[in-house]
């Protein structure tokens, strides 16, 4: 496929270096925070307030309270009873694997641990005895509640799975987890990076839900830089593992993100302005899929932003009427390239009937 470079951050549109200009209906900004305002106002304060950066660990014997402030407002927005926030959400994801089974070895004792990584698992929760499987989500949760019923009593199981399929996307019935027998032996990774902002009673994600579906332990990682537009990652969940991680070489001896970026994230929830940005992105969403019903184009659920098309045509035949969206191989270079379309809180109804005017006059 061919490669398009851009000197400018996309919003609706975007210019490329050869001089074209398109729609762009891609990447993960769900929210659009890349061009929102009161957000770029935020950041301003809070570089002129906290600098550019904080040079030195967060454990360390001066602290920036920023940090702590703001994690417990993210905690009481995903409905977490507590939340750390790290550098990226690549770092949130690995930090928990390389910590886990001291969390399990804290609550489960000295039992036997099993690995259990669902299809396609974003590698931020690759761990130990990683394996991939071929299989579909639903029959691997089957497989796997099977699994986890007929071993041994005493043995713990983490789980480790995304919260929404991507980049295809695929929304995921967790209810089957419900058949675990012992569900107290369960310990559930879950990561939502594709979720988070974009699903969910405002946006929050799938936390909340998580925890009153499902009585395994929960714990869940994200990154922050795509609906919140935040260059950082969280961990959130269970207070006491939190805690645990909080005192973890792996997060004391990191780098936190941006102080300027984490005072804007805690105006961004203070303002509920994340909780807007969504209600946009549901009109948007809505109103694109009225006008392609019955087309049958894309892989795609109920009110998610993500639009996708596992050949390239389609990404030719958009690119050929002025609209760019992505094709590309992810996340691995040999996996087969999807044509993935995105639709934003910052549309307008004239960008969307434009897409779906297009959308209209393919063929596959």
């Amino acid at each position: 496929m061919e490669t398009f470079h851009t000197h400018c951050l996309p919003g609706r549109n975007v210019a490329t270096t050869n001089g074209k200009e398109y729609l762009w209906f891609s990447g993960t900004d769900y929210l659009g925070m890349g061009h929102d305002p009161d957000f770029h106002t935020y950041v301003n304060e809070g570089l002129n307030r906290l600098g550019t950066h904080f040079g030195s660990s967060r454990n360390n014997s001066l602290r920036l309270s920023i940090y702590e402030d703001t994690e417990a407002g993210f905690s009481e927005f995903t409905g977490a009873e507590s939340a750390l926030i790290v550098s990226s959400g690549m770092w949130a994801g690995q930090l928990v694997m390389k910590e886990i089974e001291k969390l399990v070895l804290n609550t489960a004792g000295d039992a036997p641990i099993q690995y259990h990584y669902a299809p396609r698992v974003h590698p931020a929760l690759w761990g130990n005895h990683f394996k991939t499987s071929s299989k579909s989500w639903a029959d691997w949760a089957s497989d796997t509640v099977r699994a986890i019923n007929q071993s041994p009593e005493n043995n713990a199981h983490i789980i480790c799975s995304d919260a929404v399929g991507s980049p295809v996307p695929e929304l995921f019935d967790f209810s089957l987890l419900k058949e675990i027998h012992n569900p107290g032996q369960v310990y559930l990774v879950i990561d939502e990076s594709h979720s988070l902002g974009a699903i969910g009673p405002g946006g929050k994600g799938i936390h909340e839900t998580l925890k009153d579906l499902l009585q395994v332990k929960i714990i869940v990682v994200s990154s922050l830089n795509k609906a919140l537009g935040i260059p950082a990652g969280a961990v959130y969940g269970n207070a006491k593992w939190i805690d645990s991680l909080r005192s973890s070489p792996w997060f004391g001896g990191a780098s936190p993100p941006a102080p300027a970026y984490i005072y804007a994230l805690k105006k961004l929830l203070d303002t509920n302005r994340y909780t807007k940005a969504h209600l946009a992105l549901q009109n948007n969403i809505r109103h694109f899929t009225e006008k392609i019903t019955g087309a049958n184009l894309f892989i795609s659920f109920p009110d998610y932003p993500v639009f996708c098309n596992t050949g390239p045509a389609l990404f030719e035949h958009l690119l050929k009427n002025g609209i760019m969206a992505s094709c590309f191989s992810y996340p691995k270079p040999t996996d087969a390239p999807v044509t993935r379309l995105v639709i934003s809180s910052l549309h307008k109804k004239d960008d969307l009937n434009r897409l779906a005017e297009v959308m209209m006059l393919f063929k596959n």
